[in-house]
């Protein structure tokens, strides 16, 4: 008995963060956004979407914007961008992303240290010259 009332406990702790949080943002300003340094031989794919990246005060990590990919392909395991200090989540994500080319699903892994790391449906590569990172959003705590 003793175990599921601290289990509650911690479970009430954390709610209670999470609504203080949720109160705190709701106040505050939105946050800017930042250019998302790429690597390798990634681009930006359009000008006028360059990546970039902010984190909010829910808790949440929200992406925009194209990676433009070398050689017109989508290579798993590459890594394409590091986030700015002080935005890696808890624990890995994973968020999927929008190629210009729909033959297979692409995800971004976004593992604790930071880096974002392209995931090709069944591995291999595929052939794709740009990848959208509108929309996708992944929690930065660890949710536990």
């Amino acid at each position: 008995m003793p175990d599921t009332i601290a289990t509650l406990a911690r479970r009430l702790a954390r709610l209670e963060r999470r609504v203080t949080a949720l109160e705190r943002a709701r106040r505050a300003p939105y946050p800017p956004w930042r250019d998302l340094p790429l690597t390798g031989n990634t681009s930006v794919a359009d000008p006028d979407l360059p990546p970039q990246v902010r984190a909010n005060l829910w808790d949440t990590m929200e992406f925009s914007g194209r990676i433009g990919l070398s050689d017109g392909r989508a290579v798993d395991e590459a890594v394409v961008g590091l986030l700015p200090d002080g935005y890696g989540p808890a624990v890995p994500r994973t968020v999927p992303v929008a190629p210009d080319a729909a033959r297979r699903e692409l995800h971004i892994e976004i593992d604790s240290e930071g880096r974002l790391i392209l995931r090709v449906q069944d591995g291999g590569s595929v052939k794709a010259t740009w990848i959208s990172l509108d929309s996708a959003s992944c929690r930065i705590d660890s949710e536990e």
